[in-house]
């Protein structure tokens, strides 16, 4: 189904914002400078301060031209300033549509520096359905760096959905820990952490958006990938859990589940409960995959939910059927001219997008989650605080009392 521009990201925005989270990779962004500006101001908010990403600024004439040249003179500056050990170039639409010969730029300048390795992807136009796909190939960039290792035996590896879950995956990992599991995190906060991923002998996806990844790892490392469900939600994180422990024979982690379980189900019944008093409508519009992991938490709390999807792959098709099957998830495949539409049609008191979106959902004054501050969405206790802080967020009274304001002020 073709999204329309402004109801999704770039990927060249999240490819930067996943490579920028890990330190000792440095993302080099290959553009103009609109493109450069837009992006590095996008991802602000999710790159820790201290580190380092860079940029060509394509100028006009390199439009005409080609860049290769500034591509490699940045090479060489972001090599003797910081001395990573990693830089990846993110190739954006016009470098593409130029056909600068960034694989040549990459075999150059490996000659010339050598010990630095130099990786790319293509973003932008390649992908423009579908904003994940940029974290998705940021880390086949990273994989291809790495070399192939002995396996841990027993070793278990989570892959996560974007740079933003680097130190985010401890609801699931220190479970697994708990149980006596020898596990892997890929992404992690540092490249040394993260290159430990070819050790894993099995591979579980805690979420959508790394089926290029995973694929890279079957194939390049021997690797087993299982993916199982995202383990978001109650219901969600018990079956992720119970699965690994059957495949890695673990009574332990069935235990640890169990008692989880027992400690969190009545909290759930409140929440349903209030959720059946207060019924919600909500249409969640293609974020990056959390459409998906936030949508399958408000189902399980009894909402009626509506997702128009962000993408089509194996993985994220294995989701959906759970979903629906599951939780009667509707999900929204038809094309559609803009957002107000499938307002009118769905008549939703509740929506998730992006900021793309919110100048067609803003102004109907319907309560509204920018998708992009709900990531880092596993286990538990997240599944448990968003639903008892769900109404702080979209309380009745607050908007009431804006709509009264726009209705007496604003005019129709």
């Amino acid at each position: 189904m073709p999204i329309k521009n402004y109801e999704h990201g770039c990927s060249t925005t999240q490819a930067l914002a996943t490579l920028g989270k890990v330190e000792g990779v440095i993302p080099l962004l290959h553009g103009p400078q609109t493109c450069m500006y837009q992006n590095q101001m996008s991802t602000l908010y999710c790159r820790p301060a201290h580190l380092i990403t860079a940029g060509t600024l394509v100028s006009k004439s390199e439009v005409i031209f080609g860049g290769d040249e500034s591509l490699k003179e940045q090479i060489r500056n972001v090599h003797a300033k910081y001395d990573p050990k990693i830089i990846v170039i993110i190739n954006t639409c016009i470098p593409q549509m130029n056909g600068d010969d960034v694989e040549g730029v990459i075999i150059e300048m490996e000659r010339e520096l050598p010990g630095l390795k130099i990786r790319t992807l293509n973003t932008g136009f390649n992908y423009t359905d579908a904003l994940l796909r940029g974290s998705d190939e940021s880390w086949v960039a990273i994989l291809k760096a790495l070399d192939k290792t002995d396996k841990d035996p027993g070793s278990v590896g989570l892959i996560g959905r974007s740079g933003q879950d680097a130190d985010n995956m401890g609801a699931i990992d220190t479970l697994l820990r708990k149980a006596g599991l020898n596990t892997h995190l890929f992404p992690a906060s540092h490249l040394d952490e993260m290159s430990q991923i070819t050790r894993a002998e099995r591979i579980y996806p805690m979420h959508l958006g790394s089926y290029a990844t995973c694929k890279y790892m079957a194939d390049e490392f021997e690797q087993d990938v299982q993916f199982i469900e995202i383990p978001a939600g109650i219901e969600g994180t018990s079956n992720f859990l119970h699965a690994v422990a059957d495949n890695e024979n673990c009574q332990k982690l069935h235990d640890l589940v169990d008692q989880e379980e027992a400690r969190v189900k009545p909290e759930l019944e409140k929440i349903r409960a209030k959720f059946a008093d207060d019924k919600i409508r909500m249409l969640l519009v293609s974020g990056p995959a959390n459409e998906m992991s936030l949508g399958k938490i408000i189902a399980e709390f009894g909402a009626e939910v509506f997702v128009v999807p962000s993408m089509k792959d194996k993985f994220y098709k294995q989701e959906r059927a759970i979903m629906e099957d599951r939780y009667g998830v509707t999900f929204i495949d038809h094309d559609f001219e803009s957002l107000e539409e499938l307002i009118d049609d769905i008549q939703p008191n509740v929506i998730a997008n992006e900021w793309q979106a919110e100048i067609e959902t803003s102004q109907r004054l319907i309560p509204s989650f920018c998708i992009f501050f709900y990531l880092a969405d596993y286990g538990y206790d997240y599944a448990l605080n968003f639903g008892n802080n769900f109404r702080k967020v979209t309380g009745k009274g607050v908007w009431n009392h804006w709509r009264d304001l726009k209705e007496r002020y604003g005019g129709h």
